[in-house]
């Protein structure tokens, strides 16, 4: 069953942000080359973008099996609802909007246990 997994947010400084997070909540920050700045709290996580013209740092994460993930994407590939996986090295996700135009994210982690 899907569960919620962070949220993306973007920030004209990601550092900054992440270190309003870190002292304030408590959260563990966690920085990877090419990889949005991480701010892990208790449940779930913010994922701190750099601002983007194209909004990729703007959605909702839900973590998902591969198995779950593959059945959502012909789901939705049946709903004829756009759809599509991005590699993000650690894991997969698999994008696309809701009715409203809000974009999620089924992401599934290669390792479970570094997450």
């Amino acid at each position: 069953m899907p569960r919620l997994d962070h949220v993306a947010v973007e920030s004209p400084d990601p550092a900054t942000t992440a270190v309003f997070y870190e002292r304030f909540l408590g959260a563990r920050i966690v920085r990877k080359e090419d990889h949005p700045v991480m701010a892990y709290l208790e449940q779930g996580a913010l994922a701190i973008h750099e601002q983007g013209p194209h909004g990729h740092g703007r959605h909702v994460g839900f973590r998902v099996s591969e198995d779950e993930r593959a059945a959502l994407k012909g789901a939705l590939d049946e709903a004829r609802i756009p759809n599509e996986e991005r590699d993000h090295g650690m894991a997969i996700g698999l994008f696309f909007e809701d009715p409203d135009g809000r974009q999620l994210e089924a992401i599934t982690y290669r390792d479970v246990a570094r997450v």
